[in-house]
């Protein structure tokens, strides 16, 4: 029995701490005001906080409190401009501001009067409280997301009847908690007074104030005052009410001030942004595009309402269609909303909150026949080149409002070269695969939309000499119309040396003329010149040395099919060899002599001292044919066959047959 007892005190206790007399407050727990804009079932301990009472009902004694000024958003006979400037305005009742779906509580023992829908109210409960003396009054919740309740339901003190929401006429999530003293419709409004008048202009104005005074109670004042059991304790109450003390506006922080400092704190946590998924912000005039609000709560998806009443989208009418253009509440994270071009510009877009603008965006709508010849291109390239070394560079077409004209197709063909400096290039838009084959290279790039990607040409630039290099695009000539240069690079492209080789190198100029054929490619601009040579670079040489052979014979047509017919040998040739597996000073020269030189050179006398075995000819044809000799202290004495042969003496090795 002591479990169930101890369980029922502690319950009771926690009634009493939010109770006046036979009345409760109508929230056990509310969000703490940091916490308000995520959904209740969302916030963990941390973020939920006990009801804070405005004792004795003494607004002066809390007017500078900004964790009250926040909670109890509006007072009693107050202004929506100042929320707590009692006694200046002509407000029926009370507001009180938490996150979606925080329980709402019945004050009283009562039996409810109406639970549904009411213009402008929302979702709202009315509930008959009965007076000692038989009179009643009439405790009001309204805006809310859900009702518990029903018709004619009897409740009990501290039942729930619903929970908090932002509907009808709301301005964010907060319960509109009003307590009647007649027996008018319920909630009750100003009938007479108020009719046809603006009801911010009657509560800012303070209007109709001996109607507010003569129908409703202020319920804080209702709540702390535990006495109130008699109609005559509530005229009472009415009147002291009106004798109550003023708080001067000047005296106070606005509501445009604290909103101010709640949108500031928000965003500390809080991240917004905008995903339009259009490329460059570009929609076709008559063409609708989805796009998204997104907002991050500690980089976690976020959702619950925005601070202030609500994100405002600011737009040039006359050139596009937002829908919606007002957003209150974010739902994991994301709010979509769509774009639709009406008519041919650029036009900004603004996201507000409050008076605080957080992001601005353009948005270009064009006519497709706008984008069918375009005349403004970007070239993007390094500022820098490796020699041989290859590098991605694009061509971007340009719009009129100057943004890139992706996916919008256009016709005509262009061509993009170097005006300076010896350069190849090779499309590589549609390609996964980085490096070009020698075959691929060309002096001059001709293109189109259908030879990019989505609109962007994507090419690889090989420069072949350390004259700078400057790109243009040309739109070719069609008819009579001449060729047109319609893009510069912004500066030119400077070509330096590869990395793991130095000018002292002995070998140096060898490996510079080899890079210059493009008999191989820095590897990440890299060309390691004593590091020993494996399959993989040696078949690279012989082959890009084949290709340079097969380009130099021009238009020896008899010369070309020898060098077609050596190429298939070579494929033969070469599966012998590993990829990554060393190649000796011999075999190489078995590649060399074998492939790019012909049939060998066979004699007999020995004149070397490793002048034999399986590569002996090779190296006799190199000695007499190209008077090879190794620069090294053996010099030609000794080839040292089987020697690992390095990159930089293969490079020397292929240019002496060259």
């Amino acid at each position: 029995m002591k479990k169930p007892f101890l369980f029922f005190s502690f319950f009771l206790a926690g009634i009493q701490a939010v109770s006046a007399g036979s009345f409760v407050y109508p929230f056990d727990q509310i969000a703490k005001p940091a916490c308000k804009y995520s959904a209740w079932s969302m916030l963990g301990d941390d973020c939920k906080m006990s009801l804070p009472r405005i004792s004795g009902a003494d607004y002066t004694k809390y007017k500078d409190n900004k964790e009250y000024r926040r909670i109890y958003s509006v007072l009693y006979w107050a202004t929506y401009n100042y929320g707590w400037d009692v006694g200046y305005g002509s407000h029926l009742w009370m507001d009180i501001s938490t996150a979606q779906g925080t329980p709402v509580h019945s004050i009283g023992d009562g039996t409810v009067v109406s639970a549904g829908w009411q213009m402008g109210w929302g979702n709202t409960v009315s509930i008959r409280h009965t007076l000692s003396d038989g009179k009643a009054l009439y405790s009001n919740y309204s805006h809310l997301s859900k009702i518990n309740v029903t018709k004619d339901a009897s409740l009990r003190a501290g039942d729930t009847i619903g929970e908090v929401g932002n509907t009808g006429n709301s301005y964010g999530n907060h319960l509109h908690f009003q307590i009647d003293a007649t027996t008018q419709a319920h909630p009750y409004y100003y009938v007479t007074c108020g009719k046809w008048k603006n009801p911010l202009t009657i509560v800012d104005q303070g209007l109709c104030r001996d109607y507010l005074t003569a129908n409703t109670i202020d319920p804080i004042a209702f709540l702390e005052n535990g006495t109130i059991t008699t109609t005559a304790a509530v005229q009472n109450l009415q009147e002291q009410g009106k004798k109550a003390p003023k708080i001067e506006q000047k005296t106070i922080k606005t509501r445009e001030q604290i909103l101010d400092e709640e949108i500031e704190e928000f965003f500390k946590d809080h991240t917004l942004s905008v995903s339009l998924w259009v490329p460059w912000n570009n929609i076709e005039a008559g063409k609708t595009h989805t796009a998204r609000i997104n907002v991050t709560y500690r980089n976690r998806p976020f959702t619950g309402s925005l601070p202030a009443e609500w994100l405002i989208l600011s737009y040039d009418r006359a050139g596009i269609k937002l829908f919606p253009d007002i957003v209150i509440a974010i739902e994991n994270g994301v709010r979509e909303f769509q774009i639709t071009g009406v008519k041919p510009g650029k036009y900004g877009i603004s996201f507000k909150i409050g008076k605080r603008i957080f992001l601005t965006t353009s948005i270009n709508i064009y006519k497709k026949s706008e984008m069918i010849a375009p005349e403004q291109a970007v070239i993007i390239h390094n500022k820098s080149i490796v020699l041989a070394d290859e590098k991605l560079t694009g061509v971007v077409f340009r719009t009129k409002y100057a943004s890139n004209q992706i996916d919008i197709p256009y016709n005509g063909r262009y061509i993009l070269k170097s005006l300076t400096g010896k350069a190849k290039f090779c499309n590589v838009s549609k390609r996964n695969v980085r490096k070009c084959s020698t075959s691929e290279l060309v002096e001059e790039l001709e293109f189109g939309y259908e030879d990019t990607y989505r609109g962007v040409l994507l090419a690889n630039i090989l420069p072949f000499d350390y004259m700078p290099i400057s790109l243009v695009v040309v739109k070719k000539n069609t008819g009579k119309i001449p060729a047109k240069t319609i893009a510069k690079s912004k500066a030119d492209i400077l070509i330096t040396n590869p990395n793991g080789i130095d000018k002292t190198y002995t070998y140096f100029p060898d490996v510079i003329s080899a890079l210059k054929k493009g008999l191989m490619k820095p590897n990440s601009g890299y060309i390691l010149q004593d590091r020993e040579l494996i399959g993989k670079q040696a078949k690279e040489l012989v082959r890009n040395a084949l290709a340079h052979l097969f380009l130099r014979s021009g238009d020896n047509q008899i010369k070309k099919q020898q060098i077609l017919l050596r190429m298939k040998d070579f494929e033969t040739r070469a599966m012998k060899f590993d990829d990554y597996k060393k190649i000796s000073r011999a075999e190489f020269a078995g590649l060399v002599v074998g492939i790019l030189d012909g049939p060998p050179l066979v004699i007999e006398e020995k004149k070397w001292i490793d002048e034999a075995g399986e590569y002996k000819n090779m190296i006799t044809t190199l000695r007499l044919r190209y008077d090879f000799a190794w620069k090294d202290q053996f010099a030609t004495r000794y080839f040292q066959s089987d020697k690992s042969i390095t990159v930089g003496e293969s490079m020397y090795m292929i240019e002496k047959v060259l």
